[in-house]
């Protein structure tokens, strides 16, 4: 029998459960020299996490944290679908803690499933409440497990005078499988991937893509070992792996880019998606406030808009006040009125289109007032060019109110464009006495939708297309 390809993993029992400031390379020694096992130079220790997290401190008390309007809409989003899948609930102050300890929410369904701000790609940030002392305790990912891994590694070999890898594990969920395995989070002396590009197979074919994660495969031998439940058992050593020690070795090295990324949706295609699927939105808005805050930040996005000599001629107005509202709105439809009848048409039509007019623009939650600003305009000696920068103008303030509709798709906010203003400025000057240099040019009403909004038809791509002829 060949011994020489065997590994053999050891269990460390005794480790007493970890708290802030716990001296771990001191308590995997203790360990090691109860069950009778020395270092050797090639040795791996595999640590969980949890182990990591608790010496650092990295725990939260969840009575502790207040849940964000974001956070609360996830609960009423997901809770629903915990359900179905016979799930615990997430509370909202779980989801919170979620949401700080994440880069990007990638998918929000039972789970949520993250990118936290190492780069990983995982369940709920790699938040967990098992193993973990007290009902509302809640351990987090080490702030840099790489650095956790090493410093435990030059530890080691301060003591024992040998060269060890160390891989600080996690159990995550995968896409396409049901079950979840050990990973490495951290690691020190051992490079995450193995590349055997280049090498031979049994007959002789060169190996052209081969890249075997070995910290990722050491992991999950580990945790076989290690369990998920009460083994009570944070770490092993793992003998006999024959691998190549490498102090620069660092974990992000085995993070696949997003824009290669097969599970993820590549950044030009989700905003192709978003870019294609936003719609007016004309319908009754949920009847929840929307945080100004939130408003203010789609604004940020707008005024990064292309616009004439960067004079950013934009201004927008943010009516929250309901009773200014409603004035506004009684006198511009005063107006619509007298335009109307002049125009023939039939009191029932006027009548329609004043109540329509009213519940548009007073019962959304949010009402902003986009204007342009003609201060910002360059001044010319003849009426031509003057009219021309008008134009301009008008073009900024456009590619302004573009970005601001998409940044509000992003927010999940629904948003309608109206140019009501365009009729009325005078009485919009004069009721939000409003600078003289101001010229109205366009309403947004915003809100969180109740219904989809189902695309309206579009004009074949050849017939928007002019070809001159020579």
């Amino acid at each position: 029998m060949n011994l020489t390809n065997r590994i053999n993993i050891f269990g460390l029992e005794d480790i007493p459960l970890v708290k802030k400031g716990d001296n771990i390379p001191k308590l995997l020694l203790e360990s090691l020299n109860k069950r009778g096992l020395s270092i050797l130079d090639g040795d791996i220790i595999v640590i969980a996490q949890s182990l990591i997290s608790k010496s650092n401190g990295r725990t939260r008390n969840l009575n502790e944290i207040t849940p964000s309007e974001k956070a609360l809409e996830l609960y009423k989003k997901i809770s629903s679908k915990s359900k179905i899948q016979g799930l615990p609930i997430k509370d909202p102050n779980l989801i919170q803690a979620i949401l700080d300890e994440s880069k990007e929410i990638i998918k929000e369904e039972h789970v949520l499933i993250t990118e936290t701000k190492h780069g990983f790609v995982c369940a709920d940030a790699g938040i967990d409440k098992s193993n973990v002392e007290g009902k509302e305790t809640i351990s987090l990912l080490p702030e840099n497990p790489d650095q956790d891994a090493e410093n435990i590694r030059k530890e080691i070999k301060r003591q024992t005078f040998k060269d060890v890898g160390v891989i600080i594990s996690d159990s995550f969920g995968r896409p396409f499988r049901i079950g979840s395995v050990g990973i490495a989070i951290g690691v020190s002396g051992i490079n995450p991937v193995l590349d055997k590009r280049g090498e031979k197979d049994l007959f002789g074919y060169e190996l052209q893509t081969t890249m075997i994660g070995q910290v990722d495969s050491l992991a999950s031998a580990a945790q076989i070992v290690m369990g998920e439940a009460d083994e009570g058992i944070p770490a092993v050593l793992i003998r006999g792996y024959k691998f190549e020690f490498n102090v620069d070795a660092k974990i992000d090295s085995i993070i696949r880019n997003k824009e290669i990324d097969l599970f993820r949706e590549p950044i030009s295609e989700k905003l192709i998606k978003l870019l294609k699927n936003r719609r007016s939105y004309k319908l009754s808005f949920e009847n929840k406030r929307v945080n100004r805050n939130i408003i203010e930040e789609c604004i940020e996005v707008a005024r990064w808009a292309p616009n004439a000599h960067n004079r950013q001629q934009w201004r927008y107005i943010i009516i929250e006040n309901n009773d200014l509202r409603i004035k506004l709105i009684n006198k511009m439809n005063r107006k619509l009125k007298n335009d109307l009848e002049k125009d023939g048409k039939s009191q029932e039509f006027i009548e329609a289109k004043i109540k329509k007019t009213k519940n548009n623009f007073v019962n959304a939650p949010v009402m902003i007032l986009l204007c342009l600003d003609k201060l910002e305009l360059e001044k010319y000696p003849d009426e031509e060019r003057l009219q021309n920068e008008f134009i301009l103008g008008i073009q900024s303030i456009s590619a302004s109110a573009t970005y601001l509709l998409l940044a509000f798709e992003i927010k999940k906010l629904a948003a309608c464009w109206y140019c009501a203003p365009l009729f009325a400025k005078n009485i919009i000057n004069q009721t939000l006495n409003l600078p003289d240099s101001y010229v109205p040019m366009a309403f947004f009403t915003v809100g969180y939708p109740l219904s989809n909004v189902q695309a309206p038809p579009r004009k074949e791509l050849q017939k928007i297309i002019f070809e001159p002829k020579i």
